[in-house]
């Protein structure tokens, strides 16, 4: 129930994932008025039922929205926006800001008549001239880049050469932002690493994980810090990430390492791995931004620490909605009343 005292509505933002939905009801300045998760993720829907998915999710907001005679948006970001999705929603190519992303928004046909759009997601050419692409994690991005300034005042492209914001998951984003001639905030580049869908398949489909429970999603729930350290530093050593994935049979058979921590030594492993990979390439990196779940944040700043990195957290749901907002704003689909 939306109280009639407090802030008025102003946009429904929806994070829709491969496995996990998750809905805001934010006022005009971006602030969480209520919210919303689930697991029902795009994947376990057909084309037919995204819209009554979205409607079970909603429908009390909405319920409110029109006792109080009022029109709220609806705005998607993520998978949602895929081929797979709902709608493919395109992507934008890198770089880019959010009024570009604004202005390519794909419009959702629904049989509830609302307002309702997806953003594109952008698309890059990574270094080594291999594409790379991202849904969702553009929108929480430029949403942590206005709480970073709000605290510490804007940022120019010296200071965004020096950091970097990682989005830890199934499949770990990383990404560099910079500034246009015209002080935009543009998304420059991006990185992907399978690091999480990769320790679930060591897991569950390989020689490794036999006679371990192989719940992945409560290993990392339960990560042994000593054991998951052990996995960072020998992921620094020469070798190779495949030579050492081995490693954690053969110290196990050896009683160097005791089944309880093979899950903690893995996620190390590929966890290290994935730093290694990207520290290599930023001799100029100071300081890392973590953009995700409580565990897998405190995981890759604990593995950060040991390796001579700062890192600092960034609330996901607040660099969400504010990066919902802007791009909702620049659309021109929240639009004030003076302005009216």
């Amino acid at each position: 129930m939306i109280d009639a005292s407090s802030p008025q509505p102003a946009l429904i933002a929806v994070d829709w994932g491969s496995s996990n939905f998750r809905s805001f009801l934010l006022d005009k300045s971006g602030h969480i008025l209520s919210e919303v998760t689930s697991p029902q993720g795009m994947l376990c829907l057909e084309k037919a039922q995204f819209e009554p998915a979205l409607l079970e999710q909603i429908q009390p907001w909405l319920n409110d929205i029109s006792a109080q005679k009022n029109v709220v948006p609806v705005l998607m970001a993520g998978m949602v926006g895929s081929a797979q999705g709902w709608c493919d929603a395109g992507y934008v190519e890198c770089p880019a800001d959010a009024k570009q992303a604004a202005t390519q928004l794909q419009a959702v046909n629904n049989q509830a008549g609302l307002q309702l759009h997806i953003v594109p997601g952008f698309k890059c050419q990574t270094s080594n001239l291999q594409p790379d692409v991202m849904r969702g994690e553009e929108v929480q991005v430029f949403g942590a880049v206005s709480l970073i300034e709000h605290e510490l005042g804007l940022l120019n492209n010296a200071q965004l050469e020096k950091l970097v914001f990682c989005l830890p998951g199934t499949h770990s984003k990383w990404i560099r932002m910079a500034k246009s001639d015209h002080g935009h905030t543009l998304i420059d580049d991006l990185s992907t690493h399978m690091t999480g869908e990769m320790f679930n398949i060591v897991l569950e489909h390989s020689i490794l994980g036999k006679g371990l429970d192989k719940s992945a999603e409560s290993h990392i729930e339960e990560i042994d810090m000593d054991g998951f350290l052990q996995g960072v530093h020998t992921s620094q050593r020469e070798g190779g990430l495949l030579h050492h994935l081995f490693s954690a049979r053969t110290l196990r058979l050896e009683q160097r390492l005791a089944d309880d921590d093979v899950t903690s030594y893995l996620s190390g492993l590929l966890i290290g791995s994935e730093l290694c990979s990207v520290l290599a390439s930023s001799p100029n990196l100071e300081h890392i931004y973590l953009i995700g779940s409580s565990q897998l944040n405190n995981l890759y700043s604990e593995a950060l620490k040991e390796l001579g990195y700062l890192s600092t957290t960034v609330s996901s749901a607040k660099a969400s909605a504010l990066g919902m907002l802007s791009i909702a704003k620049q659309a021109n689909l929240i639009i004030s009343k003076e302005a009216s």
